[in-house]
């Protein structure tokens, strides 16, 4: 994959990816001016659309406010008539006079109302309130019965009709709602219906009722596929809405003539009649006037993905048609194909020439390549000299002084670490040395790259326009050994470095900001040392003496344990890896000196191999340190658990004790007292059997317990620290914090999935 990389690297700086990498920029500039092109349109486009909504709003406004003044002026004709007034006198008092015969003069007189196609009017209810009935279409009945049965609706009651009276207008329009009629064993719907109530004479107790079908004027005027539509009058009510489900909004004011208003996602267009003063509303979703846009987005990426790719390949049919003649004379410059053209050929001197070339660019090539060989050796080699300090031969005195100083750079230290340091890697580094060498010409005037160790490469960049500059270039070598997941390297930066610091003094500066590297499996680069926790080879007292009492137990559990617990901390200080081998060598220290206090010899453990602490520096996870402790302490533990006594009825009643009451408040008095002994005596005996305190031991036991319920999530961190025999939950956070290193919660979330 390197190969691939560098290859790649070294091919983009030829002729013919130039080529086409100059007409692949003209074919973006004109992708770039067309797409802006088109976003421009495609905005124009989209202020049409809301135009046209907005033209589509103002027409259905037109078309009810005409519909609302025809009605208008057809009931005052009908209503101010001298006929009409006389009329509805002798009505409201039939009952008295008995002209039964005016019922049916002024129902043939309504019958043009509710018969006009264009009103859209269902009925017309005179309503007598005095009288205590009504006269419509189908006859007279009582109020009770029409608007219980007839025309039944929860919004209009017959009590809300009763109470209605129509002195103060002429024409007013009520909220639509939904009527049903009702016989003695159906009940039918009669749709949704807009109430208007008129006056209907110079007479209080009687009015009119237009029961109009507010629904075909929706379809008539204002009908726009599926667009909810709704109507609102000068207080703000909702007198008509098409869709149920919409949310009815009142107006914005309107701002400078502006008469919509996005919200979400719908655009709300409002007009208000002229005539009634009602605010008519259409809501439109964005998706319903972006599906409008589609086809036409769709044909014109079509067509730019088209002329892109057609230009492409124009482009690149004709850079490798111009490059072809080009790249057959540096083909036989480099002795690529010179043989061949020269056998091929029909021209007698041109074979001559090519073979006189050939011979020509054979030798050089063989001269050049062994000079720079030679110089890129001795180079080196003088520049590791002064690196590491190394006094030159006095026979080399001239290569000596042949190596600048007298220039400001920056120094890189990179230390290569490989997952399975067990194999031979010796092509993957001279790869990556090359690579590294590549890279670092554009942040550089002349750098110089140099193996000082067999995983250890430094480079020298002469006069350098910056460290950012560098850190960009480091930054993609590290992007790109990403991809080799085998190896990770530890990248050291220094700042520029004037012409007086010496080479030796930022090898050995790089050296140290290496010891800053983490524990991960990721290439690092380190510019300045962070705040570093290194410890030294000795833990605390307080770890030693933990960890003595742990070892002289016997107990490899409860010795992992405190392993895992003080790793854990290392890993959430964000520790380097020089502070892990700090604590492994603290470890083998007090084991060491555990064993020789138990009179044990250390024969047959690890601690006399000198390859242990070695393998330290390759480790990258934290699981890799727990198992080279478990290797380090296992064998020890198992000598120091052959060498205890035999356990005495005490323990062996004290642990089982424990065990079996655990969830109870235990101390060490109760346990006394169950075998008739001084507390003193029972820690002191306690201690000399396992190694450790009675009240270490029960917490120890207690946290063990407690990770073993906490993997079950129908239990509460409460119930755990109850079944455990903590009674007060934030003891057994405090406490499972101490020995764990971590609370409760953290440890469910980390080992429960």
């Amino acid at each position: 994959m390197m190969k691939r990389l560098l290859r790649f690297r070294l091919a983009s700086s030829s002729l013919l990816a130039k080529l086409v990498l100059s007409f692949l920029s003209v074919i973006l500039l004109l992708a770039v001016f067309n797409v802006a092109s088109y976003l421009y349109m495609r905005n124009k486009l989209y202020d049409e659309i809301v135009r046209y909504n907005e033209l589509g709003i103002k027409q259905s406004v037109e078309n009810f406010e005409n519909h609302f003044r025809l009605m208008h002026s057809t009931l005052m004709a009908i209503t101010q008539s001298d006929k009409w007034i006389a009329n509805m006198g002798v009505l409201s008092r039939v009952q008295e006079n008995g002209r039964y015969d005016k019922i049916a003069e002024v129902k043939e007189e309504l019958t043009a109302l509710y018969t006009n196609p264009f009103l859209h009017i269902e009925n017309f209810i005179l309503y007598f309130q005095e009288a205590g009935y009504v006269l419509e279409k189908d006859g007279t009945s009582s109020s009770e019965v029409m608007f219980g049965k007839y025309y039944a609706s929860d919004a209009y009651s017959p009590a809300f009709w009763s109470e209605q009276r129509s002195n103060d207008y002429f024409l007013q329009m009520l909220p639509a709602a939904r009527f049903t009629e009702t016989t003695v064993n159906t009940e039918r719907s009669l749709g949704l219906l807009m109430p208007v109530m008129v006056k209907a004479a110079p007479y209080e107790e009687v009015y009119c009722i237009l029961m109009m079908n507010v629904s075909k004027l929706y379809q008539s005027y204002a009908y726009s596929g599926n667009t909810p539509f709704y109507i609102l009058d000068r207080e703000g009510r909702t007198l008509y809405n098409s869709h149920a489900s919409v949310e009815v909004r009142p107006p914005a004011s309107y701002i400078e003539g502006k008469h919509h208003e996005r919200t979400g996602d719908q655009f709300y267009f409002y007009e208000t009649g002229a005539a009634t003063g009602f605010t008519y509303v259409r809501v439109t979703p964005i998706t319903s006037i972006t599906a409008e846009m589609l086809r036409l987005n769709i044909l014109l990426i079509t067509l730019l993905a088209a002329a892109i790719l057609i230009s492409v390949v124009t482009a690149v049919l004709f850079s490798v048609r111009l490059n072809n003649p080009i790249k057959r004379i540096i083909d036989m410059l480099e002795r690529k194909q010179v043989a061949a053209a020269a056998t091929t050929t029909n021209i007698k001197e041109f074979a001559i020439i090519s073979d006189r070339m050939s011979h020509i660019l054979k030798t050089n090539e063989k001269i050049k390549l062994d000079l720079d060989n030679k110089n890129t050796l001795v180079r080196q080699y003088a520049y590791t000299n002064k690196v590491k300090n190394i006094p030159m031969n006095l026979n080399l005195k001239e290569l000596d002084d042949s190596v600048q100083v007298n220039r400001p750079y920056i120094g890189v230290l990179y230390q290569i670490q490989f997952k399975e340091p067990e194999h031979n890697y010796e092509q993957e580094i001279q790869l990556l040395w090359r690579l590294v060498q590549n890279m670092l010409k554009d942040a550089s005037e002349e750098p110089v790259t140099l193996q000082m160790e067999h995983n250890q490469l430094m480079s020298l960049l002469f006069r350098p326009g910056s460290q950012r500059e560098v850190l960009l270039v480091l930054e993609t070598l590290k992007q790109l050994l990403k991809v080799d997941d085998y190896m990770y390297l530890t990248i050291a930066v220094s700042p520029v470095y004037t012409e007086d610091t010496a080479f030796t003094d930022a090898y050995a500066a790089l050296s140290q900001l290496l010891k800053e590297r983490r524990l991960n499996e990721e290439t690092q680069i380190i510019v300045e040392p962070r705040a570093t926790l290194t410890r030294s080879l000795h833990l605390t007292v307080s770890q030693g003496d933990e960890l003595h009492t742990r070892l002289t137990s016997g107990s490899e559990s409860a010795v992992m344990e405190w392993i895992d617990r003080q790793l854990e901390q290392l890993r959430q200080q964000d520790a380097a890896i020089e502070d892990y081998l700090a604590f492994a060598k603290g470890v083998a220290e007090q084991l060491e000196k555990t064993l020789l206090q138990l009179n044990i010899s250390s024969e047959g453990t690890i601690l006399g191999d000198p390859a242990t602490f070695r393998r330290l520096r390759d480790y990258y996870s934290t699981e890799q340190h727990r198992s080279w402790h478990r290797e380090l302490l296992a064998p020890a533990l198992e000598l120091i658990s052959s060498k205890q006594e035999t356990k005495d009825p005490v323990t062996t009643f004290v642990t089982a004790y424990l065990d079996e009451h655990l969830h109870e408040d235990i101390n060490l008095d109760l346990v006394a007292d169950k075998l008739n002994i001084t507390p003193g005596y029972l820690s002191s005996s306690f201690k000399e059997k396992t190694g450790t305190n009675f009240s270490d031991y029960l917490n120890d036991l207690r946290i063990r317990r407690a990770k073993e319920h906490l993997t079950n999530l129908e239990l509460r961190i409460q119930d755990v620290a109850g079944l455990v025999g903590y009674h007060n939950v934030n003891s057994f956070i405090r406490m499972f914090k101490r020995y764990a290193g971590i609370t409760p919660g953290e440890y469910r979330k980390r080992n429960v999935r």
